[in-house]
Order: C-alpha cells, then sequence, then structure tokens
C-alpha cells in the first residue's frame, strides 16, 4: 500500500511535464520574416515564420526542437502586425510558446508576443 501511494504521487507530480509545457523567450531579434500561403494542405498553411539572430534555447522539457524560427498562425492579424513592425523598426520581442498548439517541423506557435523599447 505504501509503495502504490508514492507511485501515484510520484506520476501526479511529473505528469504536467510529461504532456505538455509552455515557455517566455525573452529579447529575442527578427532576422527574418517568412510568410507561408497555401501549402498543400499541410500544417504549414496560413502561417508567419518568424527567424532569429540567435538561437532559441528551449527549456528541456518542452517539445520545440526548432532553435532558429517560430511561427504565428496567419489568422492572429494583431501578433502578425506586431511581428512585422518589431522587424521594421528593430526592436527586440519576448514570445510565449505553450507545445499543445500545433508544432510544425518542429518549430512552436506563438501565443503572445511583447515589442520590447
Amino acid at each position: 500500500m505504501k509503495y502504490k501511494y508514492i507511485l501515484i504521487m510520484l506520476l501526479v507530480f511529473f505528469s504536467g511535464s510529461l504532456f505538455s509545457a509552455s515557455t517566455i523567450i525573452s529579447n529575442m531579434e527578427i532576422n527574418k520574416i517568412r510568410v507561408v500561403g497555401d501549402y498543400s494542405g499541410t500544417t504549414f498553411d496560413n502561417s508567419i515564420e518568424l527567424w532569429f539572430t540567435k538561437p532559441i534555447v528551449w527549456p528541456e522539457n518542452i517539445n520545440c526542437t526548432t532553435t532558429f524560427r517560430v511561427y504565428i498562425d496567419a489568422k492572429h492579424n494583431h501578433l502578425v502586425s506586431a511581428a512585422y513592425m518589431a522587424f521594421t523598426s528593430g526592436k527586440r520581442i519576448t514570445f510565449y510558446v505553450d507545445d499543445q498548439l500545433p508544432i510544425r517541423s518542429g518549430s512552436c506557435e506563438v501565443s503572445y508576443l511583447d515589442v520590447l523599447k
């Protein structure tokens, strides 16, 4: 009984990191923006890719693996506008990703971003 209780507690404690993770990445400079339209019905359809001047350092528990870009779903006009504004003005950004959102070739979707002064 004692071991069963310990096993259950360990499963509950570690289950959050097994299924999903989210993180905030700070002070990144956008190097390039790639716009993708209809891409033969794949997960790349209608996305805006943000490429960075330095690699993204992901925490170990997140399923994002691409270290040079993230993406924004094109339907989120406010995020797209903020990304273009940061790029054209040379400002850095902080962004949030959650790996429960679709992952495209290891690249995570941005949930929100801050344009830094």
